[in-house]
């Protein structure tokens, strides 16, 4: 009977232990989904830092640029050139790095009305009354802006590009009185026949149903050179007769006798 019982007893130890095992075996199965759930959970719930700079992990790129305040004079210094996720960022703001400093101060549209960096210029603009800023990408009588709407393509946000022009000469009761934007599609014919309607030869190998930006540049340059003595006004010096202003600088003028 003694050795029954231990028989007895030796079994019941033997399933508690295998009972306990796959418990520990339960448990663990449960606890790693928790556990990597929790991970996710928390690194995608940490603060960004730097409001619309990129992910950390990416070092700033700085290229040599200036600002124009509201109040006072164009100020100096670094821009970074990828803060942003798309060049969309450019619009909105940027990032300067005055000289010697070790931080970077955001600059929006409310603190300067144009910045530059390379050979790039961007401008106050606005659209439906809000302010951005626009890049430059001709200027004469005759002015193209670019701004980049962001949208999200297959999980991935990417950068469109809108057009605008303005005529600095158009009448006040022309269509193009303002600023307008170019449609990409079919009414884009309308606005091209009216933006070059002195100088209609300019866009004769425009494609005229689908907007061909690189073609419509070059008729805006071509257009901008037959005006181009209207875009740079001689301004006299009174106080230096022998100087001229234009664009804002001061020119030597060579005196004739």
């Amino acid at each position: 009977m003694t050795k029954n019982f231990i028989q007895d007893k030796n079994f019941s130890l033997l399933l508690s232990c295998k009972k306990l095992k796959f418990k520990i075996m339960i448990t663990s199965k449960n606890i790693l989904p928790i556990f990597f759930l929790f991970l996710v959970s928390f690194i995608f719930s940490q603060p960004k830092k730097g409001g619309a700079n990129k992910a950390l992990s990416v070092a700033p790129e700085f290229e040599k640029g200036w600002y124009l305040p509201y109040k006072g004079d164009t100020i100096k210094g670094e821009i970074q050139t990828n803060a942003g996720e798309t060049e969309a960022q450019f619009n909105i703001s940027f990032f300067f790095k005055a000289p010697n400093a070790k931080k970077v101060t955001e600059i929006n549209t409310k603190k300067a009305k144009a910045y530059g960096f390379a050979d790039r210029k961007f401008e106050i603009l606005k659209i439906n009354e809000v302010d951005y800023f626009a890049e430059v990408l001709e200027k004469g009588r005759i002015i193209l802006y670019q701004i980049n709407e962001e949208k999200v393509d297959k999980d991935r946000k990417i950068a469109v590009p809108v057009y605008y022009v303005t005529d600095t000469q158009a009448d006040p009761k022309s269509k193009l009185a303002g600023v307008v934007e170019l449609p990409k599609e079919k009414p884009y014919k309308k606005v091209l026949k009216e933006l070059f309607k002195e100088q209609p030869m300019l866009i004769e190998n425009v494609d005229k149903w689908y907007l061909q930006i690189d073609q419509v540049r070059q008729a805006i340059q071509e257009f901008n050179k037959l005006y181009q003595k209207d875009n740079s006004p001689e301004i006299k010096n009174t106080d230096n007769p022998n100087k001229k202003i234009e664009n804002g600088e001061e020119i030597e003028v060579e005196k004739i006798d």
